[in-house]
């Protein structure tokens, strides 16, 4: 199996996520006591949330190519970035790297496209789900951008991200929040629900939601330990 590095921290809840994930993984592949072979970089989220707010994505994505770039020297064969949102910033990442680096949108939306999905809905924070970096990444892959929710729906599912699940912090009252919201997409036509943001798996699954879940986060985990073991 190949080392697979981890760009983590944003926040912490996200990155045991992917390691328990890509674990999960190789104890089904493998059986036993397997597990995967992982490097993780932890950043700050305070400092990279700080940058967020302030607009300052060159800066942030410095910090993240620093990042992939240790994660190399230290023997990773190829990187995650375990966030959506960061992802604004994959293109100098990218470019630091000399081992390949596994895209969130494009291993998501491949699997919407293998399942023949025509009119996914995304939810994430207010970055992912605004700024035009992921919906004119995911329709280059896709075809076609995302369905978002309407502007309250959105400025609820940011503050419950940054509030409460990026702290590990689950609630009824979130989850029943989760559920109304993906429900009035369906009303407007989606056909599956994209988790575009990694925590949001703590919420919704395939048990709860009224429409077919794509976990962004176990998609890509998915999709790193297959590159792994290739």
């Amino acid at each position: 199996m190949k080392m697979i590095g981890i760009i983590g921290g944003m926040g912490p809840a996200s990155t045991l996520i992917y390691y328990d994930t890509l674990c999960q993984l190789a104890r089904d592949r493998s059986g036993g006591n397997a597990s995967a072979r992982v490097i993780i970089d932890a950043l700050d989220f305070g400092e990279i949330q700080a940058l967020q707010q302030s607009g300052d994505w060159d800066e942030a994505g410095r910090q993240l190519a620093a990042s992939g770039q240790r994660l190399e020297q230290a023997g990773a064969e190829l990187i995650l970035l375990a966030t959506n949102t960061m992802h604004k910033v994959a293109a100098p990442l990218q470019v630091a790297l000399n081992v390949p680096f596994v895209h969130i949108v494009d291993a998501t939306a491949a699997r919407l496209t293998a399942d023949g999905r025509t009119a996914p809905a995304l939810l994430g924070t207010r970055y992912t789900m605004e700024d035009a970096y992921y919906p004119n990444h995911f329709a280059g892959t896709f075809g076609a951008p995302p369905l978002i929710p309407d502007t309250a729906e959105r400025d609820d599912v940011h503050r419950i991200i940054f509030d409460d699940l990026v702290k590990g912090i689950v609630t009824p009252e979130t989850t029943r929040r989760y559920i109304e919201i993906v429900e009035a997409l369906a009303t407007r036509g989606a056909d599956s629900v994209i988790l575009g943001c990694t925590e949001i798996g703590l919420v919704l699954n395939t048990a709860n939601s009224p429409l077919p879940v794509y976990d962004s986060a176990r998609i890509h985990c998915e999709t790193a330990m297959k590159l792994a073991i290739s």
